[in-house]
Order: C-alpha cells, then sequence, then structure tokens
C-alpha cells in the first residue's frame, strides 16, 4: 500500500499512525498538495490527502473511510469497535476533533491565502470561536485515561494529530488550562510506538 500525504495533515497522519498500529506495511509518497497540485490530483481528484493506494491499484480517498477499510482488515485489533454504545461514541468523539481541525485550518488559510487587507475579521472570529468550542467540548467529553475509557481509540489518535497541528500552526487557539486533558492525551499518545513511527519530518512541518 501507498499512503499519500504529508503528516503535517492530521488526517493523513492518523491513517498512518493506525497503519502503524496495526502492524500493515506501507510505503509513502509525500508529496504536497500545494508544490505538487498536479500530481496528486492524477490520484485524487479533489486533490486532497490523504488518499491510500491499495495493493491492487485501488484509491481510497477521505481517511474516514480509509480508516473503515483498514478496521474491517484489522479485525478485533480495529480502533474502534464494529457495532455498539462505544462505536457510537468512538465516532462522535473523532467527528468532534476533526470538524475542530477543519475549523482551525479554514483559520489558518484565511491568513496564508489573503492579505491582512483582504481577510474577513467576521470569519476569521468565527471560526476561531468554533476551534475553542469544539476544544473545549472535547476536553468535558474525555473520560478516562483515553479519550473514551482504557483503550487507544481513533479518537485517540484524531486528538493527538489535532493538537500537534494547533502547536505548529495556531496555538492561540489552546488554552494550557482549560485544554490541559487534551494536551496531556497528546502528550502520552505521542511517545506510543505507532506515533513515533508516524513522527512529522523537519520537513513537514514547513507548509508548502
Amino acid at each position: 500500500m501507498i499512503l499519500v500525504g504529508q503528516y503535517d495533515s492530521p488526517v493523513t497522519r492518523r491513517v498512518a499512525v493506525a497503519l502503524h498500529h496495526y502492524g500493515m506495511p506501507f510505503s509513502r509518497d509525500a508529496r504536497s498538495i500545494f508544490a505538487d497540485a498536479v500530481a496528486i490530483g492524477r490520484i485524487s481528484p479533489l486533490t486532497r490527502v490523504p488518499a491510500l493506494i491499495l495493493d491492487d491499484g485501488e484509491v481510497l480517498i477521505d481517511s474516514t473511510a480509509i480508516l473503515d477499510h483498514l478496521d474491517e482488515q484489522a479485525g478485533d485489533r480495529a480502533l474502534c469497535p464494529a457495532s455498539g454504545p462505544l462505536r457510537r461514541q468512538i465516532l462522535q468523539l473523532t467527528a468532534l476533533a476533526q470538524g475542530t481541525m477543519e475549523k482551525a485550518v479554514a483559520v489558518i488559510f484565511e491568513r496564508k491565502f489573503h492579505p491582512p487587507a483582504h481577510q474577513s475579521a467576521a470569519w476569521l472570529s468565527r471560526c476561531l470561536g468554533q476551534t475553542r468550542a469544539g476544544l473545549d467540548e472535547l476536553a468535558r467529553r474525555l473520560v478516562g485515561p483515553f479519550a473514551c475509557g482504557a483503550s487507544l481509540s481513533h479518537a485517540d489518535v484524531m486528538i493527538t494529530t489535532l493538537i500537534w497541528y494547533l502547536r505548529d500552526r495556531m496555538d492561540e487557539g489552546l488554552s494550557p488550562v482549560a485544554h490541559a486533558p487534551l494536551i496531556s492525551l497528546a502528550d502520552r499518545c505521542e511517545t506510543l510506538p505507532a506515533f513515533q513511527a508516524a513522527a512529522i519530518s523537519e520537513f513537514e512541518k514547513t507548509p508548502r
């Protein structure tokens, strides 16, 4: 399998963490959606990452769809059960973390692609407020040593990749007091082998 995307994308990195956690071998295509947009567009029609090229050549897009396939292959080792209340809890917390990330990305892109005179203060305020609200709710919902209890799940992975992204790109949205449970969770997860194996390189820390 080939994972397409750079690890500074939280949703690309969450797929990489799952692949390492499941012990599924893969190689990487770490081209940029900006610098290598044409090449990425030939793989993923929306020029978005991640994409996962399976061994038979089939291309899966969208991290949630990719992880659904990987979970099916992982069976009992999956980071989300196949059914039941815990599955719903994990999926809801994961969706909340991913939605929070999307609002943070909206702030970052508004600042990156529009000069200050053309930035919408109302839009920035709204998206930053949504980012903080998402983080507040995530912190409120944590229930155990991991996000949804005693075991690592996709919710922990998404929260951890989100926290790294905010620290690197927009730490004004992250409160060391109000969001301390999220920061602590992310710090612990970053020490786990699957996260270490999907560490972000210095090259990927620089937006391209």
